[in-house]
């Protein structure tokens, strides 16, 4: 069982280079942490640090790119935003948001969505977020919409993202990517037949269920969106990530997932 991780981490990118300017981005983080608190003693450097429950979020400018290039990862298999390089080729600054401490890692989520929310408020050339947990990236409007209707609720759709690829046999297979940093094993399927779209839901949805109750599925439970349905979990060595052991799932009309 994988431990959570003490500090998650984003980077809001601006297209322009322009970065919060100390006062905007206190009335921000006032706006979205009512509760945040200035240490007692200055850091220094240019890092505004709040307290906020026990944790700690760091938000730092850096007057250089973010180290992104079109064909990493998050820029290549970002299927959920086919626009993602234009929309971020050329920007000229980002800001370092980090969360660290608290009561547990969902705590950590919700802090360090909440001071990203913060950080694009005071940054209106704000064009994209990326995760480094997930390694993911998304709008940056779309982020602090989302992290807002939210609540108390961490921003799992950010935190956790899912890796989809093509078979040699034409299915889809399938990895999360994210929840390592929960204390809990990525979920995988092989095999998948239907829309990705929908697999990707449906994992997601499952994410945040393991998010809120924990490490609950047993080898050999059956799992399903509804009663008719029974999806088999089995904890097994991935066959997408060799070296990981995850939650690997058996979809009773696609075969052997």
């Amino acid at each position: 069982m994988a431990a959570p991780n003490d500090t998650m981490l984003a980077l809001v990118l601006s297209k322009d280079g322009r970065l919060p300017e100390g006062e905007a981005l206190g009335s921000a983080i006032r706006r979205h942490l009512p509760q945040a608190q200035t240490p007692e003693k200055d850091v220094p450097g240019d890092t505004s640090v709040f307290l906020v429950d026990g944790a700690i979020a760091a938000i730092g400018g850096v007057t250089e790119p973010a180290p992104i290039a079109k064909d990493d990862p998050c820029v290549a298999y970002a299927w959920h935003w086919q626009d993602v390089w234009p929309a971020i080729e050329g920007h000229a600054g980002h800001v370092v948001v980090a969360a660290t401490g608290g009561a547990d890692a969902k705590a950590r989520a919700r802090l360090l969505g909440r001071a990203v929310a913060a950080v694009i408020e005071a940054t209106p050339s704000a064009c994209a977020v990326h995760f480094a947990g997930s390694d993911a990236l998304w709008p940056a409007a779309l982020v602090a919409e989302a992290v807002s209707k939210s609540g108390d609720e961490p921003p799992v759709p950010f935190c956790v993202a899912v890796a989809l690829g093509r078979d040699p046999e034409g299915g889809v297979s399938a990895i999360t990517k994210g929840l390592n940093a929960f204390g809990l094993m990525e979920i995988e399927t092989r095999g998948y037949r239907d829309d990705p779209r929908e697999l990707n839901g449906f994992l997601i949805d499952l994410a945040a269920f393991l998010i809120e109750s924990g490490d609950v599925l047993g080898d050999g439970d059956t799992i399903g969106p509804d009663a008719d349905t029974k999806i088999v979990v089995r904890r097994e060595a991935s066959v997408v990530a060799p070296g990981q052991n995850v939650y690997r799932l058996y979809f009773p009309t696609q075969g052997h997932a």
